[in-house]
């Protein structure tokens, strides 16, 4: 599984085994691969939603071509991350899996070596054509459109992380690393706007990587070009990882749209567990209990926001000694040949200590093929689980059907995890109130009609729902079509006024017509 430990402070990129940053001495972030997956599809939906037949009148580059703006800048990445592999001579199975990973392709290292330098242009397509993008916009004053400074950064952000993947740094790489993004830079020139502002990030040292271990005790001192991003601002959900007493936690918990039944069942557990603890301190014997948990329901139903909240809460009670959240699944659990599973399983375990391991789809662990490494990894878990009861949670979580057959295969299981909190779909109401929250969350607001045409879209979703509905996911599909109507009928205009930026039509709302 690939894993950057991130001071929250100063942005540093750190060995994986520190929790306090020795730069700074604050504590440190663990940052997957699905962070800087969702970095890119920030990109690449602005040049999805703007990806229009009018704008391709605006770019030459593709306008014979049977191709998408997104389709270059992925092609220019693999481009890029191939050159930077190449640049040591050695390409890593991480450095791969990093490659496909992000961009969601399925590269072999054949591939890559087929992209020498001379593969790398000084201006990669992409910029090209998204400064005919940003010419556009310009044009019907979107003066907030600077796609080209977008994807530079892009280049300079997902670069150093790509260069760390291995968890050490070549001082070549890095050399080439660098030189490459300041000779983009110089000739991109006019492409980047000088009075580009990063709306969320603050400049800072992120770059600076101090690998401490096999004997690599060396600190990488050179800044890498570039300003950087302060990672603290960053994370995918910044609020809930600042810091809060346990009674604003407990207020997010119950100020989560719908999961009535959920609220109740999970301000019953923190209840059972603070009264356990007081015993504890107290000396009254009590029976051993364990504190895993099974959540089952569909997707997008909030269980991992749950999860997350309750590894704060239990925190904050004296119960977990970090309170953090581990999200993993079979990819991340499981290995290709006998004894990698055991490895992968119990890194994942090393970094879950002190907190919460969430294994969503956990019963994908479980198969009937003999020459599945599943089993390994339900093994190692639950010995850890044993092993570790005073400072480690595991959630596991999926469908509800297949989660009871995950827990009677085996016993080990069973006993361990027997405390179950369902997570009920959405009703309508409630899926209309997520879709509205989207809408705040994004300074948008909705006309009548169209407040009128989403009542009655998510009456008729709810009552149509397939067994396997997506709830909350289904809700930002929907919304992500919309602003995206949104954008086709506001691009061909003249001139756009802000109230028009910032509210949706009832013509926005008809995607599916």
């Amino acid at each position: 599984m690939l894993e950057w430990t991130i001071s929250t402070n100063c942005g540093k990129i750190l060995d994986n085994s520190k929790n306090i940053c020795p730069a700074c001495n604050e504590k440190t972030e663990k940052l997957g691969i699905d962070f800087l997956k969702n970095r890119l599809a920030n990109l690449t939906f602005v040049t999805k939603t703007l990806d229009i037949p009018l704008i391709k009148d605006y770019c030459p580059q593709i306008k014979s071509q049977n191709t998408t703006i997104e389709i270059i800048i992925l092609d220019d990445l693999f481009r890029y991350f191939s050159f930077l592999s190449l640049s040591d001579g050695v390409i890593t199975d991480r450095e791969l899996e990093f490659i496909n990973e992000l961009l969601e392709r399925n590269y072999s290292q054949d591939d890559i070596s087929l992209m020498g330098e001379d593969k790398l242009l000084d201006v990669p397509l992409s910029f090209e054509c998204l400064h005919e993008l940003d010419t556009f916009a310009q044009n019907f004053d979107m003066t907030s459109v600077k796609s080209c400074n977008d994807l530079f950064e892009a280049y300079k952000f997902l670069g150093k992380f790509f260069i760390t993947v291995d968890e050490k740094l070549d001082d070549d790489v890095l050399e080439k690393y660098g030189d490459y993004i300041n000779d983009l830079e110089n000739a991109l020139g006019d492409y980047l706007a000088d009075d580009y502002e990063m709306p969320v990030f603050n400049p800072k040292e992120i770059g600076q990587y101090v690998p401490e271990e096999d004997g690599l005790s060396k600190e990488v001192n050179q800044q890498i070009p570039g300003e950087g991003h302060d990672l603290s601002n960053e994370i995918g959900y910044p609020d809930s990882e600042e810091e809060h007493s346990l009674e604003e936690y407990l207020d997010k918990l119950n100020k989560l749209v719908g999961l009535e039944k959920v609220k109740k069942d999970v301000n019953s557990l923190i209840n059972l567990v603070q009264i356990r603890k007081l015993r504890k301190e107290r000396g009254i014997t009590q029976p051993p209990m364990s504190l895993h948990l099974v959540f089952s329901g569909n997707p997008g139903t909030g269980k991992t926001t749950v999860a997350r909240l309750l590894s704060k809460i239990y925190h904050e009670i004296g119960l977990l000694s970090k309170g953090h959240l581990i999200e993993t699944d079979r990819s991340g659990l499981v290995g290709g040949y006998v004894g990698q599973t055991a490895i992968k399983t119990k890194e994942v375990i090393t970094q879950a200590m002190g907190g919460i391991l969430f294994i969503d789809e956990a019963y994908s662990l479980c198969s009937a093929s003999q020459n599945d490494y599943g089993q390994e990894a339900i093994n190692t878990i639950l010995k850890a689980m044993e092993d570790n009861r005073d400072d480690l949670i595991v959630i596991v979580a999926g469908y509800p059907e297949l989660m009871e057959r995950f827990l009677h295969s085996n016993p080990g299981l069973e006993s361990r995890f027997n405390k179950f909190i369902y997570f009920d779909d959405y009703n309508a109401e409630e899926l209309y109130e997520i879709f509205w929250k989207m809408c705040d969350d994004a300074n948008l607001t909705i006309d009548g009609p169209g407040d009128e045409y989403v009542k009655q879209y998510f009456a008729k979703l709810y009552e149509r729902k397939p067994q396997n509905f997506a709830n909350g996911r289904a809700v930002r599909n929907f919304f992500e079509e919309v602003i995206t109507a949104q954008a086709n009928r506001l691009a061909p205009k003249e001139s756009i006024t802000d109230e028009e930026l910032n509210t949706l039509t009832y013509e926005d709302f008809l995607v599916e017509d």
